[in-house]
């Protein structure tokens, strides 16, 4: 060391010039560095579960959805209201980055007119309704629709909803937050240039605002924190030196080697995050360790009447050693956290690492060569410590009460080992938003009027035209709403099933290919099924969103929904029943009969009803138990006879065809309770009319069969539907919607079941399987993506805990060749993370990314206290042989240091408070908290344990010089 301070003092102008040099390129490639808060980015891009969220996302045109908040005190139903909603539709479409939008004023609309069911919009955008009559009867209609009620609009009609589905996968999410941002400009626009004044009020929710909003906390954060710590640090530092070179020059130290990091971080193209965000300002704490060290010692040498080159070089050779193996060790706490998973942790462990040994090199460098000219110093200006008398007797009361130091730390691990425990996972990420900001309001208003703001998906691959894909993503939709803050799923089996409602009355996805066909022709093409299917429709979405963002819930909400997924056929047999033997019928209509009951059962639950033994078992009675009665069978008849005298029939026939084709059917058909088939009424067609040709007999039984089975089966299902409904009064039509869909499946000729339990039923092949039908099933999605972040935090949390603390016993036993100081010194750093656990656990403060982070960060931070001071009471110990007076001179000394020291890197972190996210906030207490902790155990317990202890290293050489200490103690007896 003193031949490298030899050097920088020689060529002291170049070490000036080059430093300040580089620091302007750096300083130049520092202002290209962007910012990222995209959570997506922040679990390694190599984990299969991101590359599947990325794969999605470029299949379907992106997988994250925002939301724009129209928010009015009276309602949303307003001409002036509506206009804005479909101005601001058109305007969202035309924004890069947005693939779809769907708002009022452009989702799809079913209705059944005169012609049949129609395909349109709410309203039109271009005649927004202006009477009242008329809007009251558009708010009427949307607020009954299950499809728009809590999706687009609240139950109140005070809150209207623009989903905006972002671009997603691969290299189109990271562009989300220039998204958001013309996002935003657009739709200042669109309000500068109203012609009706409203009193809507927009939000903007939704993972890409988060996201958005997140970033600019990065930024707001990094402008608002670097100047109060560069107050706070200029503060202590002239407390601590009482000289403006004391400040100065530490702070060159500190400014230098940020520059040089952010420098780097240009170069490389990477970004500041959530967590490297605030690596400038840690960096501004840390970086003045070693500078307040060396100077502190300068100014001890200068006091004693050194020359400024003297001290320069004298003060290095003594400090030098201590700072670079406390520089190693600290870059050991942060460069473990690069056993994480986590790219945004480990980059901020490098990143911080990297400045640490940065903000060294530059204090070997520069230091010297600014204090070599000795400016400004004046004797007793700086005098270091006769002003610190109190610390003399501090040391004292250390030595003299070894006993209740040691017998008080073992207390305090007793009740920091009892409230581990009682630390929570369950941390929500939406508390990285500043409470009472538009952004956190806008998250609240999600979760509590329209169910949530984060996407679940559920991947189907299949064919999913195919009736029993449908059926099944339809069945897994009514699963999904039954699992705590999981609300509103859809997917096209909903869609085609609400179809099918609106025209024939029956919310089920229909048992034919054909009649899914004539439904999906009617939607083909719209940009709201395209985010729902693929394009070449063999893969599709399930969506629904989660309600919370706590991590915990969270989790346990996506470990439901695999646990369910896995549950699930990985193949469906379509069988005709007409084909089956009347045993093997009954054992598949039993299976039906079970799985609509345990939907039915699910759907009961979702609405917070109970579901009594004795009424599921007197409903399955009813449905068991149908019987057709002469009240059905003349329903049945009279619509027949209707039909085959209308207009709309296929074939002309008169009045006698007619009768005898309806008793051909009453005593054939009529008699059993069973679903008849086509061919059955065709037979009956072609026995009552000899002349009537195969092909027209064929076109009329359709339509017939379709008429009897229809009745056949609103009788059926039509007492369990009632019972269902008594035990829920004032549920509304569409509870009675639901329920008769659910049990509709007990009605048709087609049943698609599992076809492991179906091989089982008949025992190998059976020409009743229509076809088998390849299905699978799997989730992806954020959640996913946040669930595997949380499962990393505490296997991470394990993993660079153990390779800092092992480094650090290994580093600690070379450098001072004993096992037993190496011991010593990490005591007091393992009681400080302990007592930093029970914080967290007496508080409920959560375990998350930030959180994760300070037990390496204090082992970092704390070892480097302990060797200063190890080091220089070896020291002191040498050269006097006094246990008490070495241990009072190095608490004098290098304990006011290690004082200033934490002061300063402490109060660097308590900056962090002023953040906007609250995360940030309570990592910098916590941190702060740690180091002060920790610097107060090197004060007492570490200084208890070296004296107590007595290991070799230390006390090797002193034993010839040892003194008596009665004389010394006696002095402080009264104090």
């Amino acid at each position: 060391m003193l031949h490298l301070a030899n050097l920088v003092i020689r060529y002291r102008w170049w070490v000036i010039f080059l430093t300040f040099l580089i620091t302007g390129i750096l300083g130049w490639k520092a202002l290209s560095v962007s910012l990222n808060a995209d959570f997506s980015t922040y679990l390694s891009q190599d984990d299969p579960v991101v590359q599947e969220y990325n794969r999605i996302g470029d299949l379907f045109g992106g997988t994250d959805v925002g939301v724009v908040l129209l928010s009015s005190e009276e309602q949303v139903f307003t001409t002036s209201n509506l206009e804005l909603i479909s101005r601001l539709t058109e305007a969202y479409n035309e924004v890069e980055g947005i693939s779809y939008v769907t708002s009022l004023s452009n989702v799809i609309d079913f209705r059944d007119t005169e012609w049949g069911l129609e395909v349109g919009k709410l309203y039109s955008p271009d005649k927004v309704p202006t009477e009242a009559a008329a809007l009251k009867e558009l708010q009427n209609y949307v607020l009954k629709n299950e499809r728009y009620s809590g999706n687009l609009i609240t139950e109140d009609a005070q809150t209207a909803a623009i989903l905006l589905q972002f671009e997603g996968g691969g290299e189109a999410s990271s562009n989300q937050f220039s998204t958001s941002l013309r996002i935003k400009e657009v739709t200042n626009k669109v309000l500068a240039t109203l012609d009706r004044e409203t009193d809507a009020i927009l939000y903007f929710g939704g993972l890409p605002f988060l996201v958005y909003n997140m970033t600019l906390l990065i930024g707001e954060n990094l402008s608002t924190l670097i100047p109060i710590m560069i107050f706070l640090l200029v503060l202590v530092l002239y407390l601590g030196f009482r000289h403006w070179a004391g400040v100065l020059f530490p702070m060159i130290v500190v400014s230098v080697s940020v520059i040089w990091v952010i420098g780097i971080m240009g170069i490389f193209g990477l970004e500041f995050d959530l967590l490297t965000g605030i690596m400038p300002v840690v960096l501004l704490a840390l970086g003045s360790a070693d500078g307040i060290h060396l100077m502190k010692r300068y100014y001890e040498l200068r006091n004693e009447g050194g020359d400024p080159t003297e001290a320069t070089r004298l003060s290095f050779k003594q400090m030098g050693r201590p700072i670079i193996l406390t520089t190693i060790t600290t870059t050991v706490g942060f460069a473990s956290l690069f056993v994480s998973n986590f790219s945004v942790i480990q980059q901020f462990g490098l990143l911080t690492a990297l400045g640490v040994i940065l903000a060294l090199i530059v204090s070997l460098t520069i230091l010297p060569a600014l204090l070599s000219f000795g400016i400004g110093f004046k004797p007793g200006t700086t005098n270091v410590t006769s002003e610190y008398h109190f610390l003399d007797r501090f040391g004292f009361r250390v030595f003299k009460h070894k006993k209740l130091i040691l017998a008080s730390s073992f207390g305090i691990i007793v009740l920091a080992v009892i409230a581990i425990p009682r630390i929570e996972k369950d941390v929500d990420w939406s508390l990285c938003l500043a409470q009472g900001s538009d952004p956190y309001h806008a998250e609240m208003m999600l979760r509590e009027k329209f169910e949530g703001s984060l996407p679940v998906q559920v991947v189907v691959n299949g064919d999913i035209k195919d009736p029993a894909v449908l059926q099944l993503m339809h069945r897994v939709e009514r699963r999904l709403s039954t699992i705590p803050e999981v609300g509103k799923p859809s997917s096209m089996g909903s869609v085609i099933a609400e179809m099918n409602n609106v025209m024939n009355s029956r919310y089920q996805v229909p048992e034919k290919e054909s009649g899914v066909s004539n439904l999906w022709f009617l939607i083909e093409g719209e940009d709201q099924i395209e985010r729902m299917v693929a394009s070449e429709s063999d893969m599709g979405l399930i969506q629904a969103k989660l309600g919370t963002w706590h991590t915990g819930t969270l989790v346990a909400s996506v470990d439901s929904i695999n646990r369910y997924l896995q549950t699930l056929p990985e193949q469906i047999s379509v069988i005709d029943l007409e084909k089956l033997d009347p045993q093997k019928r009954q054992q598949v209509k039993q299976t039906q009969l079970n799985l609509a009951m345990q939907e039915l059962q699910w759907y009961l639950n979702k609405k917070g009803i109970v579901w009594e033994p004795d009424v599921a078992e007197e409903v399955q009675k009813k449905l068991l138990n149908f019987k057709v009665d002469t009240v059905v069978k003349g329903n049945v008849l009279n619509q027949l006879d209707r039909y085959m005298a209308g207009s709309e029939a296929e074939i002309v026939l008169d009045e006698t065809e007619r009768s005898l084709v309806l008793n051909g059917i009453g005593d054939q058909l009529l008699r059993k309770s069973d679903p008849v088939s086509t061919g059955e009424v065709s037979t009956i067609l072609m026995n009552a009319l000899p002349d009537l040709t195969k092909a027209d007999a064929d076109w009329l039984a359709g339509s017939l069969a379709t008429i009897i089975n229809t009745n056949f089966g609103e009788a059926r299902i039509r007492p369990a539907v009632d019972l269902i409904s008594s035990i829920a009064s004032g549920t509304g039509d569409n509870f009675r919607k639901n329920v008769k869909g659910i049990l509709w499946s007990l009605n048709g000729n087609v049943a698609f079941l599992d076809s492991k339990p179906v091989n089982e039923i008949f025992a190998g092949k059976n020409p009743a399987v229509i076809r088998e039908v390849p299905v699978s099933l799997h989730q992806a999605g954020m959640p996913e993506v946040l669930k595997g972040m949380e499962e990393e935090l505490v296997p991470t949390q394990i993993k660079s805990l153990l390779a800092a603390m092992l480094f650090v016993l290994i580093l600690l036993a070379i450098i001072h060749r004993s096992t037993l100081v190496a011991l010593i010194a990490i005591i007091p750093i393992m009681l400080t993370i302990l007592i930093n656990f029970g914080v967290m656990g007496y508080l409920g403060i959560g375990l998350d990314s930030f959180t994760a982070m300070i037990a390496s960060i204090a082992i970092g931070l704390g070892i480097d206290t302990d060797i200063h001071f190890i080091s220089r009471y070896r020291d002191e110990l040498i050269a006097t042989g006094d246990k008490l007076h070495a241990l009072q001179t190095t608490i004098k000394t290098t304990g006011m240091s290690i004082l200033i020291n934490a002061l300063a890197v402490g109060l660097g972190f308590l900056v962090l408070l002023f953040a906007g996210g609250q995360h940030i906030r309570r990592f910098g207490g916590l941190t702060s908290l740690t180091i002060l902790i920790s610097a107060t155990l090197s004060l007492t317990l570490l200084a208890v344990l070296i004296v107590w202890l007595k290991p070799k290293y230390l006390i090797g050489k002193s034993e010839q010089k040892s003194k008596p200490v009665t004389e010394t103690k006696k002095q402080y007896e009264t104090v």
